[in-house]
């Protein structure tokens, strides 16, 4: 399993970098109307979430990076099982596409945070 403490457990958890403790969004992946809503800053340790206006523009990268995986997965099992037209490549590509926005999103924000801050245990300062 994945431990506390690593990048990677914050990472797929959606927790605070900083102490793993404390949630980075504020509602759950496919609360479709609020699946963005992140908490300022951390519950437990305080860290803010984005200190800056245009924090998560690099996030951006790391999403499209994920849509990328996502359209040539696509791609790759339509074309070894099926071989379909050219039509169907298009609309399973994009209706897969739109279903993993949230994921995508909050993986890409998580990933992004946590390029930038480190854990530290409680007690280690």
């Amino acid at each position: 399993m994945i431990d506390k403490g690593t990048k990677l457990y914050s990472i797929v958890h959606e927790k605070c970098p900083r102490c793993q403790e404390g949630n980075l969004f504020a509602t759950a992946p496919y609360n479709v109307l609020h699946f963005s809503e992140m908490n300022k800053a951390c519950a437990h340790c305080g860290v803010r979430f984005g200190d800056e206006p245009s924090y998560f523009f690099g996030a951006m990268y790391v999403s499209y990076a994920f849509q990328v995986m996502i359209m040539v997965a696509t791609y790759l099992v339509l074309r070894l099982t099926t071989n379909p037209e050219a039509w169907v490549y298009i609309v399973v590509s994009l209706t897969a596409t739109v279903a993993t926005i949230p994921f995508s999103f909050r993986l890409s924000r998580s990933v992004w945070i946590n390029l930038f801050v480190s854990y530290q245990p409680e007690g280690s300062k």
